[in-house]
């Protein structure tokens, strides 16, 4: 069956080289016909001037018949211009064409060839010699317009030249006969010019074609690469908008059970339940930080992520991320080493933390035995940040595809992360300019290393805990914060984390609710936590906006939201409004709660806040 496709192939082909070979051919037949006016004014020409000269030398009767066999051919030859199409003839009527010029170009030479027999002037040299150049001229002049087809050539100058050639060698003498030759092989030249010139017309006409047939398969690859590029966008923008709605159902009960398992494992006394709700929360963060990369991932695409540029030092940043991955480090028994360093970056502190924390995660995850080191090096004007270890290793191949989305080494556990760190690092280094690199050997190990703009450190800050203080957290005691979202397990999982921590929690499943809830709470809110997705063609932007419309004060408002769609991101984005994405841990949610209150000091009573003192 394979020989049998090949064979059609085979024949295809040959069938296209013929019928490319017929337009060759139809082009320079349309081009001899196309030249036929001016050519005839050179004939006419040369013609007059050849019986003027020979005027007292050859009877006139003679002159003028061959005069009007001149014409007759030129004659014939107009009826084959007017006859001929001008847009070219078909290609089943190509040697149609071909023979007919063929045939007119061998008897017009054939007039010009007889003139060896009426007008040659024995016994005058001069006269022979004004014959032999006139012929000479015309055979000459007639390349390059006959040459376009060497058969019409070939009959034109032999019909012209052998006449005179032979009459020459009938002379007897032997200047007539040296003449002879030598007319001879000037002939010969004149083919080989003509056949010469005919090649490269050809070659040329062919070429054309050819490049016509590139331009067409570019312009037929260019519209697949657009097809080809728009199918891509509209499955990216599928898949974009499949992802978004898939996170928004999978982060709301996931962020319910974060909530639900907290309060849980603040309940429980007994230490082997505390312990079993304490590997729940510690699940619920894994997932957390999952989700939290496709959330990342999302940001960036969006453009929503902007650094903010400031000098700071690198050992603050590198004390962190190392003190965030020793626990991880150890679990596993391997080393991880830190080398200080009094060097400092001009760049986002907070983007450049995330870079270097995936990188070291990255050299975590994929390190069996020996350590992970992380360091700093100047650079000239830069400073570069470096992760190494002593893990699998990369190959050649892979290393670009490593930092492709959802991509992950064969030899990995899939459960260790949807391969979205080093994704991550990619967009966020192209976001910062930095120049990101790799180097691996496998078996022995990786380094990965990113550049900034270096500068000088500045004083070494440490950084605050992450987990609020009792203090912000007493402060939250008696507020009064108003919840909105559509799920209900969500609103009682807020419900109960708030009341953990001594807030007051007003629930509304939507703008309408909560607008009807609000005489009832006998005071302002003191803060907004609302969903994104409200329905009714609402958002939870619009629903702060009508709340503060209606109470008249900018009331604290905080989105907490599952929706990744990178408009709704920047539309949160474009409001000024907080945000945290679904799944929030306990601590995380009680950390920016107390950011989100610490302007209002103490907590108002309800006579001071009351909605009827308006």
């Amino acid at each position: 069956m394979a020989n049998g496709e090949s064979a059609v192939a085979s024949t295809h082909r040959d069938a296209g080289r013929r019928t490319r070979e017929l337009q060759v051919r139809a082009d320079l037949v349309a081009s001899i016909y196309s030249h036929i006016p001016r050519s005839s004014l050179g004939v006419i020409a040369g013609a007059l001037t050849v019986a003027w000269g020979m005027w007292g030398q050859v009877g006139h009767v003679v002159l003028l018949g061959w005069l009007g066999s001149i014409a007759a051919v030129l004659v014939w030859r107009f009826f084959l211009y007017q006859a001929f199409p001008k847009s070219g003839p078909e290609l089943y009527r190509v040697a149609f064409w071909e023979r007919s010029w063929t045939w007119s170009t061998a008897i017009h030479g054939a007039v010009w060839g007889s003139s060896a027999l009426i007008m040659y002037v024995p016994g005058s040299p001069e006269y022979q010699a004004l014959l032999l150049v006139a012929l000479f001229a015309i055979s000459t002049a007639a390349v390059p317009l006959i040459g376009r087809h060497l058969p019409s050539l070939y009959a034109f100058v032999l019909a012209v030249l052998v006449p005179i050639i032979a009459r020459l060698a009938l002379e007897g003498s032997a200047v007539r006969i040296l003449l002879a030759i030598i007319s001879a092989l000037v002939m010969y030249g004149i083919f080989l010019f003509g056949a010469e010139l005919n090649r490269t017309i050809t070659e040329s006409v062919r070429r054309r074609y050819e490049n016509v047939d590139l331009i067409e398969q570019l312009t037929h690859q260019t519209a697949q690469a657009e097809a080809a590029r728009k199918e891509a966008d509209r499955a990216n923008l599928m898949k974009t908008r499949f992802l978004a709605a898939a996170s928004h159902d999978l982060r709301q009960p996931m962020h319910a059970l974060g909530l639900f398992s907290d309060s849980l494992r603040r309940r429980i006394t007994d230490p082997e339940q505390h312990a079993l709700a304490a590997r729940i929360c510690q699940s619920v963060e894994a997932i957390e930080r999952t989700f939290d990369a496709l959330l990342d991932i999302s940001r960036l695409d969006a453009g929503v992520v902007q650094p903010k540029t400031e000098a700071f030092a690198l050992q603050d940043l590198l004390e962190r991320v190392i003190g965030d991955c020793a626990t991880e480090a150890a679990s596993k028994g391997i080393g991880l080493r830190m080398r200080s360093s009094r060097l400092g970056a001009r760049s986002d502190p907070v983007l450049v933390e995330q870079v270097l924390r995936n990188l070291v995660n990255n050299a975590i995850r994929y390190t069996d035995r020996g350590k992970v080191l992380v360091g700093c090096r100047a650079r000239g004007s830069k400073v570069s940040v470096e992760v190494w270890d002593t893990g699998i290793g990369i190959p050649d191949e892979k290393q670009e595809r490593i930092f492709d989305e959802f991509y992950q080494a064969a030899e990995r556990d899939r459960r260790e992360g949807l391969g979205l760190g080093l994704a991550i690092v990619r967009r966020l280094t192209r976001l910062l300019g930095a120049k990101l690199t790799v180097a691996s050997a496998v078996g022995r190990g990786s380094v990965f290393k990113f550049e900034l703009p270096a500068c000088i450190s500045p004083a070494a800050r440490r950084a605050h805990p992450s987990v609020p203080s009792r203090q912000p957290l007493n402060a939250l005691a008696a507020a009064v914060i108003l919840v909105i979202d559509d799920d209900p397990s969500v609103l009682l999982a807020m419900e109960e984390a708030l009341r953990s921590w001594g807030v007051r929690a007003v629930k509304a499943r939507s703008l309408h609710c909560a607008l009807e809830r609000l005489p009832e709470c006998e005071c302002y809110p003191d803060a907004i936590v609302s969903d994104f997705r409200l329905g009714e063609d609402l958002n939870g932007i619009d629903a702060v906006e009508r709340i503060r419309h209606e109470l008249g004060i900018a009331i604290p408002a905080l989105i907490v939201t599952g929706d990744t769609a990178p408009k709704s991101l920047r539309a949160i984005q474009a409001s000024g409004l907080g945000c945290l994405p679904k799944p929030v841990t306990a601590d995380r949610l009680l950390q920016e709660l107390c950011r989100l209150l610490e302007p209002r000091g103490t907590v108002a009573s309800p006579e001071t806040r009351g909605i009827g003192s308006r």
